[in-house]
């Protein structure tokens, strides 16, 4: 009779162990972290889906918020946790590309230290003022900074606002003065109290203050008009040229994550984003479903974190400090 080895024994023990936790998983609550301030635009995003993949899961889905440094300590703290499907990322164009291209020495690769498992929206973004300023057009923001550079101020409450902010900035052929800020959620605020000028953001931040008249939308920084926004012109429609540029949110696991833990969330979340009531509560919140494979969000990854860091590149855009 032949004698198996101890060492053969304790693999097959734990190939065995690994293929029923894939399918059990989840046996607990799976964190969601939010690299963003509670309420804000990434905040709500997460907190919609959560609701919705719980009981699909059948555990519950916890939101936490872990804000601070454009989403930096957030995704820090997912790159390194342990990657076995309980700790996920609402991973965001800020979270990866702004990021990769903004920050020098960036604590985590954002291509290298997280598994892609699914792409959720796309949306373009909105250049923005109080309803009570003076700027009633893109034409007259553009014209009165070239009167007085940088006397109009702008507010960016993550990478994207910063890359958005220059980018407009640019290819108008103005200077504005950029405003740091921990989130959206505070650029909006001062802006509607006077104490910033313009915020360059997604649609779902500014939506409500926009239906009540406290936001006067001026453009739209994307290649057609929102459905949410109709009235509202893109930047091109108004001469300003090249200035697009896609805002994206989705789910990042570490890397490690087991394959049939991602194929899992990405089999559900794929089949939530599909459901009628879904895509109509995304496109009403200004944002397009966009999910597909776990593969597809990585190429798209890929491509976008090297489009942005040519953009920086391009226009010399100033690294964050």
């Amino acid at each position: 009779m032949r004698r198996w080895g101890v060492a053969p024994l304790l693999i097959i023990c734990a190939l065995l162990a690994r293929g029923a936790f894939a399918q059990d998983y989840p046996t607990g609550p799976v964190k969601l972290v939010v690299p963003f301030t509670a309420g804000s635009v990434q905040d709500l995003r997460a907190r919609h889906i959560a609701s919705l993949l719980s009981p699909r899961l059948g555990k519950a889905v916890v939101v936490e918020n872990k804000a601070g440094a454009n989403g930096v300590i957030g995704a820090d703290f997912v790159a390194k946790s342990r990657p076995d499907g309980y700790t996920l990322l609402l991973c965001t164009g800020s979270t990866h590309s702004g990021n990769a291209a903004l920050i020098p020495n960036l604590p985590y690769n954002p291509e290298r230290e997280f598994v892609p498992i699914v792409r959720l929206i796309t949306t373009s973004g909105v250049v923005a003022v109080s309803a009570a300023s003076s700027v009633r057009s893109l034409a007259q923001l553009i014209s009165v900074s070239r009167a007085a550079p940088e006397s109009l101020r702008y507010g960016a409450g993550s990478s994207y606002g910063h890359l958005l902010g220059e980018l407009v900035s640019r290819r108008a052929g103005i200077k504005m003065l950029r405003v740091p800020y921990k989130g959206d959620s505070q650029v909006i605020n001062d802006v509607l109290g006077g104490h910033i000028d313009v915020v360059f953001t997604t649609p779902l931040s500014l939506l409500a203050h926009i239906r009540s008249g406290r936001i006067r939308p001026l453009a739209i920084a994307g290649s057609q008009r929102l459905s949410a926004l109709p009235d509202v012109p893109t930047l091109h429609e108004l001469g300003v040229r090249n200035a697009e540029l896609p805002a994206w949110a989705g789910i990042c696991a570490p890397l490690g994550t087991p394959q049939r833990v991602i194929a899992r969330l990405n089999r559900e979340v794929v089949q939530i984003a599909k459901t009628p009531e879904t895509a109509r509560e995304i496109e009403r919140q200004g944002y397009e479903v966009a999910v597909g494979s776990a593969e597809e969000f990585r190429l798209f990854i890929g491509e976008d974190v090297k489009r942005t860091k040519a953009l920086v590149s391009e226009l010399n855009i100033p690294l964050e400090q």
